[in-house]
């Protein structure tokens, strides 16, 4: 059986993300979240994901999100809440931000990040089968009404 681990090393950590801390953008506007999908150049290439990435040294996750929607969407962005932290079966550990756009902020792939990007509805993300592996529960948890008081408004 293969795993991430060294056995001869209990100490080592997996070649995956294990230990990571990461931020993710959720832009939702009439009904519909903007999701990417990942270019060939980084991790889980072709899946479908909300933007975002890792948060780097002396970073709050404000100023990191902000910065990765700029790196993946060249997109400037308010951050309007926090709604969620999960974790990867990784091991990375996941912020979800409700973000808002700044006005005539259009996206603009940095296609070293991002191949394309679209704005999808719930049932159409729910309906797809490449999705990164965290988007389902939050799309679970997005359609209960876990997250209401933020897109009270949308």
């Amino acid at each position: 059986m293969s795993n991430d681990f060294n056995s001869q090393d209990p100490n080592r950590q997996p070649h995956r993300d294990r230990g990571r801390h990461a931020v993710v953008g959720i832009l939702y506007e009439e009904g519909q979240f903007l999701v990417i999908r990942r270019s060939q150049f980084v991790s889980a290439p072709g899946l479908i994901c909300f933007p975002g990435g890792g948060i780097e040294p002396g970073e709050d996750f404000q100023t990191a999100v902000k910065r990765e929607l700029v790196e993946e969407l060249d997109l400037r962005v308010e951050v309007r809440g926090h709604l969620w932290t999960s974790q990867t079966r990784w091991g990375t550990r996941l912020e979800w931000l409700y973000c808002e756009r700044h006005k005539g902020s259009e996206p603009r792939p940095n296609f070293q990040e991002v191949e394309e990007f679209h704005w999808m509805s719930v049932p159409l993300l729910e309906a797809r089968k490449d999705l990164l592996g965290s988007m389902p529960e939050f799309l679970a948890s997005f359609r209960s009404g876990d997250f209401r008081s933020h897109f009270e408004s949308d």
